[in-house]
């Protein structure tokens, strides 16, 4: 089937922002939601084939009336951190899951394929790694629970209504165009003091990251081939501990700076080790281009030109 008008939700957030030049230059024409509450207006892409709608996309009505005609959706609106959902518990769940909830509704009445973007969080710590799309859902924050809670309407829709859902489990998402995690926090510093870095925590914590390209391509090739009713982990297959992360940027960044440490543990929630096994997203054709080193190169050369 070919899906030639397009609606994204979270259409001005980082990824967002990345997937839907990715789709105009396709030739799609993209319906953008966004409320702005995670980004700025004047960040707004401008295209004859892009409309945008400033929309929350709790109001189902508002949501309707925006997304009306459209062959697929793409849903990436979310509250997207785990300090904020413990300190809002409420608005995280009505925002990630009845939000989610609603774009499935609106699927029902379309028959629009729907991606749903949602995180390795749902994991909580996982069983093994690298962790498979098998391994058990026990997330251990907010945020995780409001994903898994919305991956479960997805499944339910599929299952009761058959729609056409499909899930992605995102790792540790960079590259140019995102301003916040541990990289955009270490560039940052540096480039305000190159002589120190305070890291939180141990500087133990190790984490699968994958690179902004590779997961438009994936959200692209779960639209055109991923399986009604199925999840996709999304990430490199490689991890590398924070210490690994910094010593990285000071080679990138030509430094040496003296290296302190919080110590304790990360916040509250947080899962300290993840690999993604990506087998499953591979069967359709899709593996990770671009490695650390060359990912990190891309990102700081777009910070010095944004600072």
């Amino acid at each position: 089937m070919e899906y030639e008008k397009i609606a994204i939700t979270g259409s001005n957030g980082f990824i967002g922002r990345n997937l839907t030049k990715n789709l105009l230059n396709q030739d799609k024409t993209i319906i953008g939601i966004d409320n702005f509450s995670n980004s700025k207006k004047k960040d707004q892409i401008e295209h004859p084939r892009y409309s945008h709608y400033d929309i929350d996309i709790r109001n189902l009505e508002e949501l309707k009336k925006a997304i009306n005609g459209i062959d697929a959706v793409f849903h990436l609106a979310a509250q997207s951190t785990v300090p904020k959902s413990t300190k809002y518990i409420d608005k995280d769940f009505e925002i990630n899951t009845k939000g989610t909830l609603n774009v499935l509704k609106i699927s029902k009445e379309t028959d629009a394929k729907v991606i749903n973007v949602s995180t390795s969080t749902v994991y909580g710590i996982p069983n093994s790694l690298p962790t498979s799309e098998e391994s058990p859902i026990k997330p251990i924050s907010f945020y995780g629970a409001s994903k898994a809670s919305a991956e479960s309407y997805c499944f339910a829709f599929n299952g009761t209504y058959d729609t056409s859902v499909v899930s992605l489990r995102l790792y540790n998402v960079y590259g140019p165009g995102n301003r916040k995690g541990v990289m955009w926090d270490f560039f940052n510093k540096l480039n305000a003091n190159p002589s120190h870095l305070e890291i939180l925590g141990t500087g133990k914590q190790e984490k699968d990251y994958i690179y902004i390209t590779d997961v438009v391509e994936a959200l692209n090739v779960a639209l055109d081939r991923g399986e009604p009713g199925e999840a996709y982990n999304v990430g490199s297959s490689c991890s590398y501990t924070v210490n690994e992360l910094a010593e990285r940027i000071f080679e990138i960044m030509d430094i040496d700076p003296e290296v302190t440490y919080t110590g304790g543990k990360s916040w509250k929630g947080d899962v300290e080790k993840t690999k993604a096994d990506i087998s499953k997203l591979k069967k359709l054709g899709w593996k990770p281009e671009i490695g650390l080193d060359e990912g990190l190169k891309n990102y700081y050369k777009w910070f010095k030109r944004k600072i």
